[in-house]
């Protein structure tokens, strides 16, 4: 049973089972908008630029169209392992299991190393023009994935 500090009985027990209810909706929630952030960026971004205007965008970052291949190639690969993280995290709160303590962990590691590859593009390898605006965005998805680290362990360690 799991009681809750300052309550005594069924009104503690009640409490505590609140409180644990917003915890799962709360990580529910984020995980949801992490996946949607993550798939789309893939998707409509990464993955349209890539079957788009590659030279155009190649020559707005002051890239060659072969390195801005390679770039959104490995932020393909991020997000992806960010989605399927989040993805993962959710079917673990849906039903209860220690997936989630996966799915969070694969998550945040996705969204920080898709922000710190961004921030270090963005220092070393991109014009001046935009490198304000994607070392932002890097840092960014760098505290999404925090969020999810902190969010996604908090809500494994909570009781079933």
């Amino acid at each position: 049973m799991t009681r809750c500090v300052g309550f005594t009985g069924p009104a503690g027990e009640a409490h505590a089972s609140l409180l644990l209810m917003q915890l799962r909706i709360g990580a529910l929630i984020l995980f949801i908008l992490l996946a949607l952030i993550a798939f789309s960026e893939l998707v409509f971004s990464n993955l349209g630029t890539l079957n788009g205007d590659l030279a155009g965008t190649a020559q707005m970052l002051g890239l060659t169209p072969v390195q801005e291949r390679s770039r959104l190639l490995i932020l393909i690969a991020l997000d992806a392992i960010a989605g399927v993280g989040a993805l993962l995290a959710i079917v673990g709160l849906l039903v209860r299991n220690n997936l989630i303590a996966y799915g969070a962990s694969l998550c945040a590691i996705g969204f920080l190393a898709y922000g710190v590859y961004q921030v270090f593009a963005a220092l070393t390898q991109l014009s001046d023009a935009v490198r304000l605006p994607v070392v932002i965005a890097g840092a960014l998805y760098a505290l999404l994935g925090v969020a999810a680290w902190f969010i996604g362990r908090r809500a494994a360690l909570a009781p079933q």
